[in-house]
């Protein structure tokens, strides 16, 4: 899911593009309403901007007004959205987008949180772009209704963030997912164009990148005073791919040594020799017979020991923990903290949802604590040092943590998120009982 913000001081102009009343809207019928927030109903856009400008008219020098926001998810996961639908993954996406503080790699704050759930806004749901991908619009104001401005910078790392947790939280492919999967498709592309030419040339190896065969890819080179490249990109679409990204190997600077490397023939071997054996005579079979003679037995001891004595059997030990610092499909990307440290881990995603479902956001407070140990216990990060019950009926700790040989990842997913449990306990919220 993709999530875009932006802050504008053309309030009218994007609220009729948004409402559908611009000209340029060549299908109006097209766009349908979803929700508005401390507004009254029925408003046309110039109503709302006229509401949204007397709540901004003592904010002085306030240049940009209006907030716009465009929200598209997957259309594989709307097809049987209804109205209700897309006004809660408005809410969902405000909320995550509330509850950011933005702050640079020494920890100071450079984007303290907003309060868009509590500002006036409009939000519009479109299903006439090219692609038919229907998709959200809202003009949400910089102001709220407790006359505090809602702070606009990062505010596009802020949506992209807040689209990201929406669609990990509902199990969709998030941005991440597609941009890794379109990494990979263009760099065995290029290892491709690299084994398929027969001699180096830069200018050979753009335009067979540049075929039709492999879609609408281009090649963008940068290039010094003198002409020479000094590093290119791949641009798919409006997504564009530094080589960095691609691998090391298909950087500009060492692609001729991968050039070279691919096409390097391999050793011959030689061939096996083998050492000329002199055949031997058998020996004559002799005709007289063969005496036997008798062969005392052996004694028997008391306690007899065999030659070879049967290995003993180790006891059976948790399995490793696989490597979830590197990519695969069907993963989520999580950010786990231990100990003041955080690592960056892929995690199945039917586990990720496990979590989810175990520990609700809806329903439980400490959802976020609990389910960053759960994946710290699943990961091999942490060993849980809870006491566990044991045969006798005392309580023992769990030493030999980890998954069992036939254990799935699901059943050891439910036995960490059960240890999370009982290491951190369930902190319910308050129900809320509606007349």
């Amino acid at each position: 899911m993709i999530g875009k913000a932006k802050a504008i001081s053309h309030g009218i102009n994007n609220l009729r593009y948004i409402m559908g009343e611009s000209k340029n809207k060549k299908h109006p019928e097209k766009i349908d309403f979803i929700c508005c927030q401390h507004l009254p109903p029925g408003l046309d856009a110039m109503g709302v901007c006229e509401s949204m400008q007397a709540t901004t008219a003592g904010m002085g020098r306030l240049k940009n007004t209006l907030i716009q926001i465009e929200l598209s998810p997957p259309k594989e996961y709307t097809n049987d959205f209804r109205p209700q639908d897309w006004q809660q993954l408005w809410y969902d996406f405000i909320r995550e987008f509330d509850r950011q503080t933005i702050r640079d790699k020494n920890g100071k704050v450079t984007s303290r949180q907003t309060c868009l759930a509590g500002s006036k806004a409009v939000v519009y749901k479109h299903d006439e772009s090219k692609g038919g991908i229907p998709h959200l619009h809202a003009g949400v104001c910089r102001v709220d209704e407790d006359g505090h401005v809602n702070n606009d910078h990062d505010i596009h790392l802020r949506a992209q963030r807040a689209a990201e947790a929406v669609a990990r939280r509902r199990g969709w492919t998030t941005a991440m997912d597609v941009r890794t999967g379109n990494v990979q498709r263009i760099a065995s592309i290029c290892q491709a164009v690299l084994m398929s030419m027969p001699t180096w040339s830069w200018s050979e190896y753009v335009a067979r990148i540049e075929s039709p065969s492999n879609g609408q890819l281009r090649v963008k080179a940068r290039t010094d005073s003198l002409g020479r490249v000094r590093g290119y990109s791949v641009i798919d679409g409006d997504a564009k791919y530094k080589a960095s990204e691609l691998g090391r190997s298909l950087t500009c600077s060492r692609l001729y040594a991968t050039w070279q490397k691919l096409h390097r023939p391999e050793p011959t071997r030689q061939p096996h020799n083998p050492v000329a054996v002199t055949p031997v005579a058998p020996k004559p079979v002799s005709t007289k017979p063969e005496t036997v003679y008798p062969v005392a037995p052996k004694p028997v001891t008391a306690n007899p020991v065999p030659a070879n004595p049967a290995p003993l059997k180790p006891m059976p030990r948790p399995m490793p923990a696989p490597d979830y610092t590197v990519w695969s499909p069907d993963h989520r990307e999580v950010e786990v903290a231990v100990q003041g440290s955080t690592h960056r881990l892929f995690i199945p995603k039917d586990v990720c949802q496990l979590f989810d479902d175990e520990f609700d956001y809806r329903e439980v407070v400490n959802f976020q604590p609990l389910t960053n140990l759960a994946c710290a216990y699943f990961a091999a990060l942490l060993c849980p040092d809870v006491p566990v019950a044991s045969g006798g009926g005392g309580s023992s700790t769990d030493s030999d943590w980890g998954r069992d040989k036939d254990e799935t990842d699901l059943q050891f997913a439910r036995r960490c998120a059960r240890m999370a449990r009982l290491k951190l306990g369930i902190v319910k919220k308050p129900r809320r009982f509606h007349r």
